[in-house]
């Protein structure tokens, strides 16, 4: 059998999905090459080998192609059936590879999906949903303990604003990472439809190769985004390529820091545009008092100059009446006098007093509705800067340090030691001084040096 095979197939070339990617412990690869058909059912496999040798000539093939070896990648390689006989199996053995046919399947594969995604109306339906105003409550889909995850949060707390987390752990590359960001997205769904509040969802990961972000091309993935309760910004480390979880997110940016910037500004926004509203309402608010006030005491010299004038024509013909009559200004006095004055006086003064009293009825009411709708706004922006107080965000358990001078501590570089700083937290000021100085190295140099062994 094993010579009839040599004979028949010198060199074949076959073409599959790479999967069941395994490395052994002399350098040699085992893999299966798949064949799928309708709804990525598998079809056909053929066990695969690339022995030591030829594996280092073709990673650095892909690696110049800019494609990386991996499950999921199409594979065209040319190489020979083979049997081994101990063993009953059968496999083949890979002798070269052709990445350019690779490049042209991811990109085939990507077309495919995003035509899928349009016939299931899944491209804009997360673009439709209403990003609010004020983004504060967010849910964080990404690796715990990344580079991604410590910038994207130390961009949030760095703003001062109060801003609320809700993580769900994810892997965002190799074989668990498809399966797990869709459960991820699907636990926040429930989160959001059992009555809790989530403005917005933040999918985010640290850049790589092509094919290290080849999470984010799935279908699942896709789906996933697209199907959100709420809008979801997507911060996916690339430079150039969007991936298709950028294509259907509500907003795609290039970093997870410039997802969490852009969040930061939004809010910085909002709360910008409300102090601004309230400076625009202390005016308006004044004038209307002032214009309330100011009626009614037009009111009060109609009524005054309407006796003055009842009553001088009630002293030329009651000679009885004294040289001199206190006038008074309005209220139960003014009508105990109008009922002391003769018919005709009194009839005219009481007409006088029912023309400002209707007046008094048009005024009042149209002043009082556009106060209280003006004091109504003012208590809606009130809380709303409430809940964005820094006394809000520091009763979270947050703090601010600052130098003696008043200077803002952002990093360990704007401290020396001996300092003197002021830290305001719930409640009160702490004061200190730095005894010393421990630069920490960065998360993301850990990851990729993890990422290397």
């Amino acid at each position: 059998m094993k010579g009839l095979l040599a004979d028949a197939y010198p060199d074949v070339w076959v073409a599959g999905e790479v999967q069941r990617l395994r490395s052994a412990a002399r350098g040699q690869l085992y893999f299966e090459l798949v064949e799928k058909g309708r709804g990525d059912s598998v079809k056909a496999k053929l066990d695969c080998v690339l022995w030591a040798d030829e594996r280092q000539a073709v990673e650095a093939a892909f690696r110049e192609a800019g494609v990386e070896l991996v499950e999921g990648v199409v594979l065209r390689c040319c190489g020979k059936p083979d049997f081994w006989p101990g063993g009953g199996r059968f496999q083949f053995t890979v002798g070269q590879v052709d990445p350019v046919f690779s490049l042209g399947a991811l990109e085939q594969r990507r077309r495919e999906t995003l035509r899928a995604l349009e016939a299931e109306g899944l491209l804009e339906r997360n673009k439709r949903l209403a990003l609010g105003p004020v983004p504060l409550n967010i849910g964080l889909v990404t690796s715990e303990g990344s580079a991604a995850h410590a910038d994207f949060l130390d961009t949030l707390v760095n703003s001062g604003l109060g801003f609320r987390v809700y993580l769900v752990h994810s892997a965002v590359q190799g074989m668990a990472a498809e399966a797990e960001v869709g459960r991820a997205f699907q636990l926040l769904g429930a989160f959001v439809r059992g009555g809790e509040r989530l403005d917005a969802v933040a999918l985010i990961r640290g850049g790589g190769s092509r094919a290290d972000l080849a999470t984010f091309d799935s279908r699942h993935v896709a789906r996933a985004v697209a199907r959100s309760p709420v809008p979801v910004v997507c911060g996916v480390g690339h430079q150039i390529d969007q991936s298709i979880a950028d294509v259907v997110a509500h907003t795609s940016c290039k970093t997870p820091t410039e997802a969490a910037e852009f969040l930061v500004a939004r809010v910085e926004r909002a709360a910008s545009q409300v102090e601004e509203a309230r400076r625009r309402l202390a005016s308006p608010g004044r004038m209307l008092l002032q214009a309330r006030v100011s009626a009614y005491r037009e009111v009060e010299r109609g009524l005054v100059r309407a006796a003055e004038r009842a009553l001088t024509v009630a002293g030329a013909s009651v000679d009885h009446v004294g040289a001199t009559i206190a006038v008074v200004r309005a209220g139960d006095r003014l009508r105990s006098i109008v009922e002391r004055l003769p018919g005709p006086s009194r009839r005219s003064l009481a007409v006088r007093m029912g023309e400002c009293r209707r007046l008094e009825a048009r005024v009042h009411p149209a002043a009082e509705r556009m106060l209280r709708r003006a004091l109504e706004r003012m208590e809606a922006h009130r809380r709303l800067c409430d809940q964005l107080s820094p006394e809000r965000t520091l009763a979270r358990g947050f703090s601010l340090t600052r130098k003696a001078d008043g200077r803002l501590v952002r990093s360990i570089a704007d401290v020396n030691v001996g300092t003197e700083l002021r830290t305001s937290v719930h409640g009160g000021t702490i004061g200190s001084s730095v005894y010393a100085l421990t630069e920490q190295p960065r998360q993301r140099d850990l990851l990729d040096e993890k990422d290397r062994t």
